[in-house]
């Protein structure tokens, strides 16, 4: 990566922590002209990855991130279906790696009735619960990212790099006009891309809200993913919107019970 691509990745970061930007602070901060942010922030706006204002840029509201003590409360009954249906995926004695996600956490919750299982995780809150299942759990260490009670960094990647499991489930923020899934975070897309290459499958959890959302950073193509796992109720026009990259497997909700 460039110096340049380096201060444009971290001048997203400012604007989706702070919501808001000044050339004149990101100017102080990397210590660059004003004329050089006004092109980063032109780059990034034309991306549609930010919106400028007056002085500066506000985040695209497609590209703000809750944290995940807000996500895991959204659509909870849709997240738990497609827990259900993952959790039959997992054949007994697996090595698996939980990823990112609070549908990712619903599924930790249910592995808690599983034993003999391997479970790597980078999700704090899904090591939390596991804590007292029958099952190996394995924490992947690294720098604390609070907006997905995750971890990342080289100590993450490392450790990654030293294993291959059976299969790999991964949330995602959305993917309308992507190739594949998205995340609002560069680190978390770095541990992501990581956690699928070290697997025999993956599967990405998602429900039918993140077909019509999109966030920042491609994780990786439907071509690289076993499968999305999503509602059944979903339309037909949003599954076409895949097509033919990637298997899509349909839980059992219904939108009317």
């Amino acid at each position: 990566m460039t110096i340049m691509e380096e201060r444009r990745k971290n001048i997203l970061e400012e604007v989706l922590k702070n919501g808001t930007v000044t050339v004149h602070d990101l100017s102080q901060k990397f210590n660059v002209s004003y004329e050089t942010i006004r092109k980063d922030l032109n780059y990034l706006s034309e991306k549609e990855q930010l919106v400028k204002s007056h002085g500066g840029a506000i985040a695209n509201q497609n590209s703000i991130e809750n944290p995940f003590t807000l996500k895991k409360e959204e659509n909870i009954d849709r997240k738990q279906s497609i827990a259900k249906k993952a959790l039959n995926l997992i054949p007994n004695g697996a090595s698996i790696i939980l990823g990112t996600g609070s549908t990712v956490f619903e599924l930790a919750k249910l592995l808690v009735l599983r034993s003999n299982l391997k479970i790597i995780t980078d999700l704090i809150p899904a090591a939390s619960y596991l804590q007292t299942s029958n099952n190996e759990v394995y924490f992947l260490g690294g720098k604390l990212r609070q907006k997905s009670s995750s971890v990342y960094g080289n100590w993450t990647e490392q450790a990654l790099d030293q294993i291959n499991v059976d299969i790999s489930f991964l949330g995602t923020d959305g993917f309308q006009g992507f190739r594949g899934p998205t995340t609002p975070s560069y680190s978390d897309s770095s541990i992501e891309r990581k956690m699928i290459k070290h697997s025999n499958k993956s599967y990405i959890l998602a429900d039918t809200t993140k077909f019509e959302r999109k966030s920042l950073y491609e994780i990786t193509s439907w071509e690289n993913i076993t499968g999305i796992i999503t509602n059944y109720d979903i339309s037909k026009s949003l599954i076409q919107s895949i097509g033919d990259s990637t298997q899509i497997i349909l839980d059992s909700f219904n939108s009317n019970n």
